[in-house]
């Protein structure tokens, strides 16, 4: 199995931790990157986690959100590549059901899916969040 985040081969068990609001199975040098290791047991309420990056340059939080129209976006770079969903899939290592719901506006993408999908389509899905 590799760790999902730097693709290195895990040895022994992977790790399961909460990061930027996706539960990843990472080898221990990551591991330390998530907010806290999960195990079945876990409980976290998923509407409560805040998504934040912290800017290299700054001590600052800055808020992130993913582009109103991501779905759209997704599915027409996709085409314009001449990838499939399939394709697609595979190239971002992720289930192609999960791509259908992307792309269909069912569900949102993790800013570490997010992140992944912009990698592979050479797009931009997230702008900072605007603050009132």
């Amino acid at each position: 199995m590799n760790c999902e985040i730097c693709g290195k081969k895990i040895e022994g068990r992977g790790k399961k931790v909460l990061i930027e609001g996706s539960i990843l199975n990472v080898c221990s040098s990551c591991a330390l990157l998530g907010e806290k290791e999960v195990n079945s047991k876990t409980k976290f309420d998923k509407k409560k986690i805040k998504i934040t990056t912290i800017s290299r340059r700054s001590n600052e939080e800055d808020e992130i959100e993913i582009v109103q129209d991501f779905a759209i976006l997704i599915r027409q770079a996709r085409e314009k590549m001449g990838l499939s969903q399939d394709a697609l899939a595979k190239k971002i290592n992720e289930k192609v059901s999960v791509i259908k719901l992307i792309e269909t506006g069912k569900l949102k993408p993790s800013i570490l899916l997010g992140k992944k999908i912009e990698r592979a389509l050479k797009i931009n899905l997230f702008t900072r969040a605007e603050k009132y």
